[in-house]
């Protein structure tokens, strides 16, 4: 039976299941733990059979354990392939094959890693016009993130400011001017993890080498009491490679026929 994660005592059996997964505890558990207690931010949580559990928000779902082997397996997964449809979920992230009916394998997100207690190599400063900001005021670093999308853009400004207000990480940005022009921020973490996204560059000015400071930068200060970990496209995997960030698996997606 799928159940709602409602209360305290659910939120932490759904940290439990995830706990030392890359990705799913840093991501999952720091937003069940802020936005499960707050139906109306758009993000439902639940317990699926046997040890896996479920995030859903809009038309996309992550998927994290395994569900029971043998016949509870088989009505497991036909429970889940029903509940999927029913709420329109498109889009499917998940930890291994989740063996549904009616969906396509898409291609996988590559994680990377900086181990905790590693550094990596800083690279070359950014021009000295530039200035960066440690504590950036959110709305004009959201219209960066998502310069085409007003709806992304206040998602994500509410969803980084509640995060930022719990201490659930950090946000660092090169201004131009009155202008960012480069962001990367830690969102979410766990205990062991710490979890880099929003990384972005202004278009014009692309190819200084700005993200691959700020993003060492960032890593190699949080990897001194976490693991820090992201996911990116597989034809971003060899920019990381050379930054030196280490392969740590990879976020399967899938996509419904």
């Amino acid at each position: 039976m799928i159940r709602s994660v409602t209360d305290p005592v659910q939120r932490r059996e759904f940290a439990r299941r995830i706990a030392g997964k890359p990705y799913f505890a840093a991501v999952l558990g720091t937003r069940c733990a802020l936005f499960g207690p707050h139906p109306a931010s758009g993000w439902r949580f639940y317990l699926l059979p046997g040890e896996a559990v479920l995030a859903l928000r809009g038309g996309t779902a992550t998927l994290c354990g395994r569900l029971p082997e043998g016949e509870a397996g088989a009505e497991a997964r036909e429970e889940l392939e029903g509940f999927l449809r029913f709420l329109a979920v498109e889009r499917l992230v998940a930890e291994a094959p989740p063996d549904l009916p009616g969906w396509a394998a898409d291609s996988p997100l590559l994680l990377r890693e900086l181990p905790r207690g590693r550094t990596l190599p800083l690279p070359p400063a950014p021009p000295p016009e530039l200035r960066l900001d440690l504590h950036p005021p959110m709305q004009p670093v959201s219209r960066l993130v998502f310069p085409q999308d007003r709806a992304e853009q206040e998602q994500f400004y509410s969803q980084a400011c509640t995060a930022l207000a719990h201490g659930f990480g950090v946000c660092r940005t090169l201004w131009a001017g009155e202008r960012p022009v480069c962001t990367v921020g830690c969102y979410e973490q766990s205990g062991g993890e710490a979890y880099l996204s929003a990384g972005v560059t202004a278009p014009d000015w692309r190819g200084r080498g700005l993200a691959s400071w700020l993003i060492v930068g960032l890593a190699d200060d949080l990897a001194a009491a976490r693991t820090v970990r992201f996911a990116c496209a597989p034809a971003l995997g060899p920019f990381y490679d050379r930054l030196g960030f280490a392969e740590a698996g990879a976020l399967l997606q899938f996509t419904r026929k």
